[in-house]
């Protein structure tokens, strides 16, 4: 006979059917993967214990707050600022109030931020994950049936936790298409993901688990193979995540310029990488061909001005925020992910090669 006992958690059934919470909350979520025997033994699992769904727990649950939680790595980077925005807006529209959380990347701050932040009994989490094999703080938050929306990327850890990003592999592919379409071949790429080149010729995996850079990368790989062009490894240039990184390893390919067109696939890359063009003396786009990431207010101010991929980050912000309530009120047809467009903004710093 059933146990009709309201308070019967998620793991009382994990328990029950002999599985991780994890196992346990991907078959009752419906998402993610689960064998046939796993789904079995949950769901009969949850039949026996009178287990109540989600929406129910919530709705049930006392001392709601009408509060959400942001966590991001940067609170200065003017594309998380842009972000928090448009999540901030949505929120207060729809009569929430935003705690912000910021972790400088750093795994153990990520930790202590969501801790506190759950002990103000927010009702959801927005999260912009540090990547780290096994993120603990963000899996006991699904684990104890706490909403979490991922942003702007995800983990191969969090693969059953929803996510509201761009289209990252398709925003490097429209760059690289418009240097190709200019008549650029010889096209080189500031990148994070240099390091993984080899990897990600061979079998990228499952791109939906890919850091960002990773899959920006794959964007502009399929954009030369498409149009025959061969993938020139010393025209992948690596850089780390910060300014002068990537100022360094522009100076080294500018030393013996292969290129007609150079590429940055992130705004702390663009900004370093232009200014070492700036200090140079180098004339853009006589010289070479420079295309951005991210619509930034300075991309605007200098001459030539910058052609940019622009990310709809307000968009962004405010979707996923919407997407976060409608799942702390239980309400139905609202996507596992997310995928926004991202857009070319053609300027004066892309032209034909000379």
């Amino acid at each position: 006979m059933a146990q009709h006992n309201h308070a019967v958690t998620l793991f009382d059934v994990a328990r029950e059917a002999g599985v991780s919470k994890s196992s346990a909350a991907r078959v009752l979520a419906g998402r993610g993967s689960a064998s046939p025997e796993t789904q079995r033994r949950v769901n009969e699992a949850a039949k026996r214990l009178g287990y109540r769904p989600n929406a129910l727990a919530r709705a049930t649950r006392k001392g709601a707050s009408n509060t959400l939680a942001i966590v991001i790595p940067d609170v200065a980077s003017p594309f998380f600022s842009a972000v928090v925005r448009g999540a901030s807006d949505a929120a207060h529209a729809a009569g929430f109030e935003v705690l912000l959380g910021n972790t400088d990347n750093d795994p153990d701050i990520q930790t202590r931020a969501i801790d506190l932040l759950r002990e103000k009994q927010v009702d959801g989490f927005i999260v912009a994950p540090v990547f780290e094999d096994d993120p603990e703080s963000i899996r006991a938050l699904v684990d104890h049936e706490i909403p979490v929306v991922l942003l702007d990327r995800r983990t191969p850890a969090l693969a059953d936790v929803p996510v509201v990003s761009i289209d990252h592999f398709a925003a490097s592919r429209i760059a690289v298409e418009h240097l190709i379409d200019l008549g650029h071949r010889d096209i080189a790429i500031v990148t994070e993901a240099a390091h993984s080149l080899d990897q990600l010729l061979e079998d990228p995996g499952d791109l939906r688990l890919l850091r960002p850079s990773h899959q920006r990368l794959l964007g502009y790989l399929d954009a030369l193979r498409a149009h025959g062009i061969p993938v020139r490894p010393e025209l992948v240039l690596s850089s780390a995540y910060d300014a002068e990184s990537a100022r360094a390893a522009v100076a080294e390919a500018m030393r013996d310029r292969q290129f007609t067109a150079l590429y940055c696939t992130d705004s702390t890359l663009t900004l370093g990488a232009y200014t070492q063009v700036v200090d140079s003396g180098v004339q853009l786009p006589n010289a070479f061909s420079f295309l951005g990431f991210d619509d930034q207010e300075w991309t605007t101010l200098v001459r030539p001005a910058v052609t940019v991929i622009d990310q709809p980050r307000y968009r962004l912000g405010a979707a996923t925020a919407n997407i976060l309530i409608a799942r702390i009120r239980g309400l139905g047809g609202v996507p596992d992910d997310l995928l926004l467009d991202a857009s070319l903004v053609t300027r004066a710093s892309t032209s034909r090669p000379a």
